[in-house]
Parts: C-alpha cells; structure tokens; sequence
C-alpha cells in the first residue's frame, strides 16, 4: 500500500515539475519576441510654417510620459506636463502653438 501511494506521489510530482517547466519555456519565449519586437518612432512636428492657427483644442492624450494636445485640423502637438494641465478640451488652441517658428 505505502509503495502504491509513493509511486503515485512521485507521479504527480513529475507531472507538475513537467508543467513548470513548460510555463517556463513558454514565458521566455514571450520575453524573447517582446525584446525582439522593433521599436515605432515617434514623429514629433513643430507648427512653424503656419502664419496664425485659429481654433480648439479637441482633444489630450497622455502616452506614458508625453503629453498630446489635437487642435481640430493642424493635429497633434507634444507639449510638457504643464501645458498638457492648464487647458482643456474647448479651449481656444494657446499662444504657445500660435507663433511663428517659435
């Protein structure tokens, strides 16, 4: 009876070594192709060719520590942390983008 029950422990015990091994195997080969993945540029514009931008701001976005403010068709400007803060969603587009080549 008692080498029955060993047998049958030894058993499972093989059976879970068997399948940590496996997540093991499947978890560094996720880690391999996320390392492996190329990285997506981030094209930033500057608003230096526009005589006078008119208009709302119609949307903000936070993409981890950048911050984007849409201003209806002239797009989407990166702006610092501060300036992500101090407007809204239907305010007029602020005088910092308005300028020339600034």
């Amino acid at each position: 009876m008692e080498h029955s029950l060993r047998k049958k422990t030894y058993r499972e015990l093989n059976v879970a070594i068997a399948l940590l091994l496996a997540s093991l195997i499947i978890n560094i080969g996720t880690l391999i192709s996320v390392v492996n993945r190329p990285v997506k540029p981030i094209i930033v514009y500057k608003a230096d060719n526009t005589a006078v931008m008119h208009g709302k701001i119609t949307g903000k976005q936070m993409m981890g520590k950048l911050y984007t403010i849409d201003c209806e068709a002239y797009g989407k400007f990166l702006v610092t942390k501060e300036q992500y803060n101090s407007v809204n969603v239907g305010d007029d587009i602020p005088n910092y983008l308005k300028g020339r080549g600034q």
